[in-house]
């Protein structure tokens, strides 16, 4: 595996002062399993993560400088059901399983065609939570489940998974996360993306699509618990959306009380997101253009709540539209 050297925010994530299962909010007393491979594939799978989301690198090491303790509470990850129901949410799981996580429940999102689920990692760790989903392509209107199904059909074989963690090698198994197993054209990326603008019922399925034919199963978003930050003047999810929009941070305006904050403190979770950054694509057909890809959330848990609602989930998701825009973004 080609090593890279690690940056500012990616040693603070990595090298923090240990957090007890209470302070992370994770209970699984299952034994970690292959620590030290899992271990090599996170590191991989975040850095690649940091590189294409400066803006995590930047709201890393800004709360690192002002001496707070950064904690990685959760990455996510997207994928589809195929024709014949396959799942690429059962394909990722089963990666991470492998290493000691445990499934927790399944989680509805309304108005949707999404599946989604999340997992507790081993309490012996300092290991993230992981979020899960797939896109119920068969749900989506004819023409467009056609396209897509084009592309991942015959993927989700969990062969595939299984001789990654057999071959005990961490650049296989990032591989499997990083690079998108299919390569989709621009000209079917962007006809997923104007049947959602037609028909705004469809647009959270078909912007799903679009992301997961670009980016594949790579990173979606990594997320910082503010439980743990210590910092005396951010006591609160609005505080600090309001410091990070003073460093010029845009965020996904979802709605809540700020106008960024999902969820409450009457549902024990609070959670907001910035836009997401923007990558050269180079799409099937040789166009390359910009497109967003992984952005940053924040959480703040309450009354020792471990897991994920689907209402804010709903929001969260838009973080990655292409005509998502926050007030605060021009134009």
């Amino acid at each position: 595996m080609l090593r890279r050297e690690p940056t500012q925010a990616l040693r603070a994530l990595l090298a923090a002062p240990p957090l007890t299962p209470a302070q992370r909010f994770v209970n699984n007393p299952t034994p970690a399993h292959s620590a030290p491979l899992f271990n090599e594939l996170r590191t991989s799978f975040l850095t690649s993560y940091l590189e294409r989301t400066p803006s995590c690198e930047r709201a890393v090491c800004l709360l690192s400088q002002a001496d707070a303790r950064v904690h990685n509470d959760h990455v996510a990850f997207r994928s589809f059901e195929d024709s014949r129901g396959r799942s690429g949410l059962a394909f990722l799981q089963r990666l991470f399983l492998h290493f000691g996580y445990r499934s927790e429940e399944r989680i509805l999102i309304p108005a949707m065609p999404v599946n989604a689920t999340w997992l507790e990692p081993p309490e012996e760790t300092d290991w993230p939570k992981i979020f899960l989903s797939e896109l119920r392509v068969r749900e989506l209107p004819a023409a467009a489940a056609a396209t897509i199904f084009g592309y991942i059909d015959g993927y989700y074989e969990s062969a595939l998974v299984d001789a990654a963690i057999a071959a005990d090698d961490p650049a296989a198994l990032a591989t499997t996360l990083e690079k998108p197993p299919w390569s989709v054209s621009s000209a079917d990326e962007e006809t997923l993306r104007e049947l959602g603008a037609e028909q705004p019922g469809l647009a959270a399925a078909t912007e799903y699509a679009a992301w997961t034919l670009s980016h594949g199963h790579r990173i979606n978003h990594a997320t910082i618990l503010l439980n743990t930050l210590g910092l005396p003047a951010v006591d609160s999810l609005s505080t600090l959306n309001a410091m990070l929009r003073r460093e010029g941070f845009v965020f996904n305006a979802a709605g809540g009380a700020d106008g960024f904050t999902q969820g409450s403190l009457a549902v024990s979770l609070e959670q907001s997101s910035t836009i997401a950054d923007e990558v050269q694509k180079e799409f099937a057909c040789g166009t390359t253009r910009s497109v967003r890809c992984s952005f940053l959330e924040l959480i703040h848990r309450h009354d020792g709540f471990r897991g994920f609602l689907g209402q804010n989930a709903q929001g969260i998701f838009s973080s990655t539209w292409a005509q998502r825009k926050s007030p605060a973004e021009p134009g």
